[in-house]
């Protein structure tokens, strides 16, 4: 089997006055699946440990966002709006269907592009996310998101305490995935993008009065959901909502792991998302 490399190098497509930079690689043929990152994130921010096993199998593009990376304009303060600029740039590469793997603030884009644009998707994973007006973690993570300034280390614990347990074996897998991450990274979110998708988490997480998050049976899409047993920044109670309430939902959850279960299992999620897209089940 051949090992696909992450390129290093972006390609670039204009749309609507927008340039988005990608990144494409992979087998050629088959549907390509396309990776809609988290909070803040890049199209570098995902585990090349991940990603290789899945290039393996089919085509992967890897993009950032309108205002974000590589990718000019500004950042949109909606999940709708994400959505849409995502649809613009999917049809701007000529493609008539993919799938879409959306991680955290990902897989709330990749709701809202499946009800914008339901022909264009065929199967999602949703990773580490919520339905809107789900279950919203603990206010310090939120204070925690939002603060300014702290020094390199700051951010690093930051980052293991959204993403990891608190164990000894979930730290270590988290850090050795940072590495990797690390390893590869060149470009970073601006903080036009800190402020622009906290204030659409924010208005996605707004509590509405008297739902029984009933918009989810209009996603008529097989859905892998999946997370960690304990994930303090989307709490994991949201993927059991999203589970039962989209109508073709199968759930995955991860042992001693929190949001970032991906990075923490990447070759066992690869295989995960492998077997999901190449069912024939739905």
């Amino acid at each position: 089997m051949t090992n696909f490399k992450i390129p290093t190098e972006s390609e670039f497509i204009e749309a609507d006055g927008t340039r988005y930079a990608y990144r494409k690689f992979g087998i050629q043929d088959g549907i390509p699946v396309v990776f809609l990152v988290h909070f803040r994130g890049t199209m570098e921010n995902w585990d090349p440990n991940m990603l290789e096993p899945i290039a393996n199998t089919r085509p992967v593009i890897l993009f950032d966002n309108k205002g974000v990376g590589e990718t000019d304009g500004l950042t949109p303060t909606t999940i709708a709006d994400m959505a849409k600029d995502t649809a613009t740039f999917i049809k701007t590469l000529g493609l008539e269907q993919v799938d879409i793997l959306g991680f955290s603030i990902g897989g709330m884009v990749a709701q809202e592009l499946a009800l914008q644009e339901g022909d264009l998707v065929r199967k999602i994973i949703m990773a580490g996310t919520s339905p809107e007006s789900g279950i919203n973690p603990n206010p310090e993570i939120f204070e925690r998101m939002n603060r300014h300034g702290g020094t390199e280390e700051d951010g690093i614990n930051d980052f293991m305490f959204f993403f990891y347990g608190q164990t000894e074996t979930s730290k270590s897998a988290g850090m050795a995935s940072l590495q990797r991450i690390f390893n590869q990274k060149k470009v970073n979110s601006s903080e036009q993008v800190k402020e622009a998708q906290l204030q659409a988490i924010a208005k996605w997480a707004k509590q509405k009065p008297n739902h029984d998050y009933e918009w989810l049976q209009n996603i008529k899409h097989p859905v892998l959901v999946t997370n960690g047993v304990n994930d303090v920044m989307v709490p994991t109670k949201n993927s059991y909502i999203l589970t039962e309430k989209l109508p073709k939902a199968q759930l995955i959850i991860y042992p001693d792991s929190g949001h970032g279960h991906l990075f923490q299992f990447p070759e066992l999620f690869a295989e995960h998302v492998n077997s999901f897209l190449d069912s024939n089940s739905y």
